[in-house]
């Protein structure tokens, strides 16, 4: 049993974008379907150098927009070196990888699109991202089933912590796959994938700058094969003493999954299960962070987000949500289109 826990975070901007999600006091509720023409770029993206790209980065783009102008001009304020950003992805740029690899078999690579070509390394997301906010400390890429958008908090956190960076846009991105595209046999997907992006500008914890409260994040794995007897030791070390008093876990019906559910069901009375099919992205654990970020609070309270994949991974983020009379819901981090 091995569990990994880092540093804290102030969080102090949100941005989500996400078929039928007007904001981030919206986050909560099950987003839409992604029907043609949920996401306009012109509208989001306005200017030029936008329209070629893949559409999950624009998604991400346009959240950490949304993230950093919801927090002023604290971005500006930070010196370039130490701007890092840590993004979770899953089945974000599936679809193109397949696109690439047919246009090299039947074409050969020339006929490649230089504007699509550079994403066919996972990383190249997280890189644009950088570049679109002048960002030169570090960018992470994490590419994990579910849990990815919590570990990206995780790794951010311990960044902090170390000092290697004092502003971090920690996002989560995914797109849905239209009707015609498939992912490989080795990768099964969900019978409806997730489209959209959250992003959470996030800082180190000094003073009273948390102006939506902090958070840690912590890990574990649960073998798949022991699930059902060793879940009771290896949450109980994720959680520790004092869990908090409300738990969104989402999780599938998988051994893990199933495990979970049962020993959180004992663990204390909130537990708001969020169903998940298997493999269906890592987008909806990072947004409903957000979500209970956005959340009116006449006091500090304690919330949490698990989430658990059907290889074992787990992921836990342990949130304080600060006190605010007035949640977001299309102002900051909102976009209407």
């Amino acid at each position: 049993m091995v569990t990994v826990s880092g540093g804290e975070l102030a969080v102090v901007g949100l941005g989500i974008v996400a078929p039928g999600v007007l904001g981030p006091g919206g986050a909560l509720a099950a987003a839409g379907e992604p029907v043609s023409g949920w996401f306009r770029a012109e509208v989001a993206l306005p200017g030029r150098g936008y329209r070629r790209l893949p559409d999950a980065c624009k998604y991400l783009l346009a959240a950490s927009r949304l993230a950093v102008g919801d927090a002023g001009d604290r971005l500006a304020r930070t010196e370039p070196n130490h701007r890092a950003a840590v993004v979770g992805i899953n089945h974000t740029g599936a679809a193109l990888l397949e696109e690439l690899d047919h246009t090299i078999i039947r074409e050969g690579a020339d006929a490649m699109s230089p504007s699509a070509s550079p994403f066919i390394a996972m990383s190249s997301f997280a890189s644009r991202l950088s570049m679109e906010h002048g960002i030169t400390g570090f960018n992470l890429t994490v590419n994990s089933p579910v849990t990815a958008g919590l570990e990206a908090l995780q790794i951010a956190a311990r960044a902090v912590a170390a000092g290697r960076a004092r502003t971090v846009l920690v996002g989560a991105v995914e797109e849905a796959l239209s009707p015609s595209q498939t992912l490989p046999p080795a990768r099964p997907t969900a019978p409806r994938s997730e489209a959209g992006a959250v992003v959470l500008h996030c800082e180190p914890v000094v003073g009273d700058n948390a102006r939506y409260g902090t958070c840690g994040a912590r890990g574990a794995f649960l073998a798949h094969h022991a699930a059902a007897g060793a879940a009771a030791a290896v949450l109980a070390s994720l959680l520790g003493d004092d869990p908090p008093d409300r738990i969104d876990a989402v999780l599938d019906d998988s051994a893990v999954g199933t495990a979970v559910a049962r020993w959180l069901g004992r663990l204390c009375d909130e537990v708001v299960l969020v169903p998940a099919p298997a493999q269906a992205g890592c987008l909806l654990p990072l947004q409903r962070v957000l979500g209970l970020f956005a959340q009116e609070h006449a006091v500090p309270t304690r919330r949490a987000v698990l989430a658990a994949s059907a290889q074992g991974s787990i992921a836990l983020a342990d949130m304080t949500v600060a006190p605010r009379h007035t949640a977001p819901s299309e102002g900051g981090g909102a976009l209407v289109v």
